[in-house]
């Protein structure tokens, strides 16, 4: 059985998508805003680098909240990104398309700098216990938990011109250079000295 990634087109899955190979990695269309150029980004990034590339579309926009939808942002976080049970929902059919596709395991790009709950070790290993207890026993991991999104980049060895199709804005198709994402991606390019 092999390896599912859920690429997103930023960053930090791009940079897992070179370090580790998967077998297959899946972008998901939850209704975001910025889903065309996700999709748009992680063909790309899969084609430089040689990998298989599947999208699903399993739209819930009236269900999110925040930068990342057309909602107002969430009474429940004070990080305006912030869309309920997001990773929640991705992971669970990132396993329900592992299952269908004989792999075993669900990669997610998290990092040790992730603002948000779902995006913390406890959740992974918890969501990893919960997949794990149920028929087919998908696990979920996150190999990069313990590092930056600067030490994941350098792990990966991901060149520059592969870097460059990352797309990390939470609000639109091109990048809007204000949101969380759009600085963080900014941060992470200018410490390897290379801006957009």
């Amino acid at each position: 059985m092999s390896k599912l990634l859920l690429l997103s087109g930023g960053i930090d899955s791009l940079a897992l998508a070179a370090w580790k190979k998967p077998a297959r990695c899946l972008t998901i269309d939850y209704g975001q805003r910025a889903a065309r150029a996700e999709i748009q980004a992680s063909n790309e990034i899969c084609k430089a680098l040689g990998l298989r590339h599947y999208t699903i579309s399993a739209p819930i926009p009236t269900l999110g909240m925040g930068d990342m939808s057309d909602q107002a942002v969430s009474p429940y976080s004070k990080y305006p990104e912030f869309w309920p049970f997001r990773n929640q929902y991705l992971i669970t059919l990132g396993a329900m398309y592992a299952l269908n596709h004989e792999c075993s395991e669900v990669m997610i790009g998290a990092v040790a700098t992730d603002l948000h709950v779902d995006g913390s070790q406890p959740f992974v290993e918890l969501a990893s216990q919960l997949l794990s207890m149920q028929e087919g026993a998908v696990r979920l991991t996150a190999p990069a938990i313990g590092m930056t999104s600067a030490d994941l980049v350098r792990i990966s060895g991901a060149p520059s011109e592969i870097l460059g199709w990352a797309h990390s804005c939470h609000c639109s198709n091109l990048a809007c250079g204000h949101c969380s994402g759009c600085r963080k991606h900014s941060e992470v390019m200018a410490g390897f000295g290379w801006h957009r």
